[in-house]
């Protein structure tokens, strides 16, 4: 590096003053030769002071001051020609935990997100350097932040993610050339693993003792740290597999998977140590139901085509949810039409409700897992003492009258009636065995009666001292065109 030569002009008490700079390193030396006003003889103040480089900014005067400066001259103002090339200001930018903590590594994932940087100076005197500005993840502003050599974070500041911090030297008032600029790539990592997409999902029912276990694990930032990963079934460390494309943890039982909850925990650890647990139950219920039935609480004989079911059914994981009646045992239609579990179904009407003779009901009971038990029957013998009703008397199938009458009769004397017609509601009890109807509409007519003995005497017809299977008349109303049609009919059959 050449020689530079700085001139200094001084008109201060008379005196006259000559510099050399000699840039050979980042310390420059500085001579001065004061002579006596009038000139002639050289002064006993030959003075040697070394100053560092001050970089760009000392194209206009700058004050300097020293003490030996200030001892014999005062305060001198310099022009300086800028060198060809320009120490560094600062140096050394490290990161660490805490002031005294350990060293924080550059690009390298680590938890510590409100690290304590610092640095050195390497002018000479260290005044030179007004202060710094420092930045994250930005060029620092021309606004000084400290004049320290050292800059903390506040507590927990900085997110996860590739980060570079910044620093940049004030000389006097003037930033600092940006080769003075250094820079440090901290990476921070204090989010947690993510776990979820979790299958069996928490209080899932399976019907089967094995069952393949997996979820979505991933870490944004450092990544998984898979040998401390941890994964327990029933409390037992099983061995699992990671889809690293995917992203999928997974783990297939043995078919040894016991009834009831099984619990599943999983530890997951990250490359800096940020971890995550997640456990949850899932139940395993591959039996039926167990139970039996009883008919009117285990009786014998009936008198009436009613009756009612005393149930008791048990599941040891789920529970009983529905109960599947049938007269036959086939268990087809029947299926479609569960009644939810109680411990009594009441009116259940027996087989061939008319005629007497044994009369079997059998059962099927479904857990909430969906597993349907074996059947399960009961048999009671039918002796009726309720009556039949017989309709005797009623319109023609076809007909134009918008009025009908219709009469009845029951098998036991004594009876009592109740009718409908259509899908209007059943009429008050009556001892009148007939009905009459006017002002009906065309169309499809349904005409129903029962009859009903009071075996108990209590004044009332209860469900099971009635006809269990009312008689029923159907008919239709054409009056319009009814003759034509009539007429049609006969001629055809003449023909």
């Amino acid at each position: 590096m050449k020689k530079v030569i700085i001139l200094v002009i001084l008109a201060l008490m008379g005196m006259s003053c000559a510099w050399a700079l000699e840039p050979s390193s980042s310390s420059f030396q500085i001579r001065l030769i004061s002579f006596l006003n009038g000139g002639g003889s050289i002064s006993s103040t030959n003075n040697i002071v070394n100053y560092s480089a001050l970089g760009e900014g000392f194209g206009s005067p700058d004050k300097l001051t020293s003490t030996t400066f200030a001892s014999e001259v005062g305060q001198l103002f310099l022009f300086i020609l800028r060198p060809e090339e320009l120490p560094l200001l600062i140096s050394d930018l490290q990161a660490r935990e805490e002031i005294l903590g350990p060293l924080i590594p550059e690009a390298t994932w680590q938890r510590d997100n409100d690290p304590y940087f610092y640095w050195n100076i390497l002018v000479e005197p260290p005044e030179f350097i007004k202060g710094f500005s420092v930045s994250l993840d930005l060029v620092p502003d021309l606004i000084i932040d400290t004049d320290a050599t050292f800059y903390q974070f506040p507590d927990d500041d900085i997110v996860s993610g590739k980060h570079t911090f910044f620093v940049l030297p004030f000389v006097a008032e003037e930033v600092a050339e940006q080769e003075s600029l250094l820079q440090f790539d901290i990476w921070v990592d204090v989010d947690l693993p993510v776990i979820n997409q979790i299958s069996p999902s928490p209080g899932a029912l399976i019907t089967d003792n094995q069952a393949l276990l997996s979820c979505h694990l991933s870490d944004a930032h450092s990544g998984l740290d898979l040998d401390s990963t941890t994964f327990t079934l029933n409390d037992q460390r099983v061995v699992f597999t990671y889809n690293q494309a995917k992203e999928i943890f997974e783990f297939q039982t043995p078919a040894t998977l016991p009834e009831g909850n099984n619990t599943v925990l999983i530890k997951v650890f990250d490359a800096v140590g940020n971890n995550v647990v997640k456990g949850w139950d899932f139940i395993v219920d591959t039996q039926p139901p167990s139970g039996e039935i009883l008919i009117n609480g285990g009786e014998e004989i009936t008198h009436s085509a009613y009756v009612f079911i005393n149930i008791e059914a048990v599941d040891a994981v789920t529970g009983i949810k529905y109960i599947y009646i049938s007269n036959d045992g086939v268990f087809d239609t029947e299926l479609n039409h569960p009644y939810p579990y109680a411990p009594v179904i009441h009116n259940w009407l027996l087989a061939q409700p008319d005629l007497d003779g044994n009369k079997t009901v059998f059962v099927k009971f479904e857990d909430s897992a969906e597993n349907l038990s074996q059947e399960y029957k009961d048999q009671i013998t039918l002796r009726l003492l309720t009556p039949d009703t017989r309709i005797i008397s009623g319109p023609t199938s076809i007909t134009k009258e918008a009025s009908a009458d219709f009469t009845f009769e029951a098998t036991k004397p004594g009876c009592l009636f109740s009718f409908r017609l259509d899908d209007q509601g059943w009429s008050e009890w009556s001892s009148s065995s007939e009905a009459q109807f006017s002002d009906l509409v065309d169309g499809n007519h349904y005409f129903y009666v029962k009859s009903g003995f009071d075996l108990n005497g209590d004044g009332q017809i209860s469900i099971d001292e009635e006809d269990s299977t009312p008689a029923q008349w159907p008919w239709t109303i054409k009056t319009e065109g009814y003759l034509e049609k009539l007429r049609e009919r006969i001629l055809f059959w003449r023909r």
